[in-house]
């Protein structure tokens, strides 16, 4: 046997040993763990370059949990998290009730239609927090304020994801509301709010993250209260290790807010759930 050949006979198994570790790899890089640990390794870095390079606008992660857990444990973070969230959950509860509403009316009701769309084509470009001193103005300042401006900020997703499902019910479904006789209200509940909930659950996951958005930013800019006003306070006072807990604080609840609501439309869109993952396993 020629030296050619042995190398030969080896080439395959060396070939089939290289794809499996790439193969490896990319199953590595594409597993969520992976992005966590280079969040970590971007925090291990952060540590040390503020060990390295002290700086008070810049203080090392182990000030910044310190700082956080006292805040959280003996401090007003605690105090005034729940405010932000209690703001935002009076906003986003009346927000989802009036999106939906809207959404399914002006789907099936033309008159309707023809009513609402001029004005939800003008206000959905215009950011909320325009609306912000207009709001002052009349409400003042105070959780009203917050709730106000967090309603304008979720209303509009939810009400145009509420009328993107509604509108797209198809037609085998209408004939079947129309065989078994049902009136537009049975067939509204039966038919058209469970065929358009997984696009309306997509306008509620928006307007989730926006109403967070909002929460906080109208504290920052005219709250007395909130996570927004002690940042800002945190800020103004120079104290950057507290300020930079208000933040931390800010990304875990925003993580956390999502993170739940995915496990809630899992549980309650399991069906649609179920078939989105077969058709990508496919």
């Amino acid at each position: 046997m020629t030296i050619l050949e042995i190398e030969n006979e080896g080439t395959p198994a060396r070939k089939s040993n290289a794809r499996r570790k790439r193969s490896a790899l990319g199953d590595f890089i594409r597993n969520p763990t992976f992005g966590w640990l280079v969040l970590l390794a971007l925090i291990v870095f952060w540590e040390a370059f503020a060990y390295v390079n002290p700086s008070p606008g810049l203080p090392a992660p182990s000030k910044i949990a310190t700082a956080w857990w006292g805040e959280i444990t003996r401090g007003k973070l605690g105090f005034q998290l729940a405010d932000t969230m209690i703001s935002m959950v009076y906003g986003y509860v009346l927000s989802a009730i009036l999106g939906i509403a809207l959404g399914v009316l002006m789907a099936w009701v033309r008159v309707f239609y023809v009513l609402m769309e001029p004005l939800v084509e003008l206000t959905r470009p215009i950011p909320t927090i325009i609306f912000v001193p207009v709001i002052i103005l009349y409400a003042g300042l105070g959780r009203e304020m917050n709730v106000i401006a967090i309603l304008i900020s979720a209303t509009v997703p939810i009400l145009i994801a509420s009328y993107s499902g509604a509108r797209g019910v198809s037609a085998a479904l209408r004939d079947t509301a129309a065989t078994f006789k049902l009136s537009w209200w049975q067939t509204v509940r039966e038919i058209v709010i469970p065929a358009a909930a997984p696009e309306i659950f997509i306008g509620l996951r928006l307007a989730l993250a926006g109403a967070f958005v909002i929460a906080i930013a109208s504290g920052m800019i005219a709250g007395n209260s909130g996570v927004g006003y002690y940042i800002i306070n945190a800020q103004q006072t120079l104290d950057i290790a507290r300020m930079y807990a208000g933040a931390a604080t800010v990304a875990i609840v925003g993580y956390l807010l999502n993170y739940g609501f995915l496990q809630v439309e899992r549980r309650l869109l399991h069906w649609h759930v179920s078939n989105d993952r077969s058709r990508t396993a496919e």
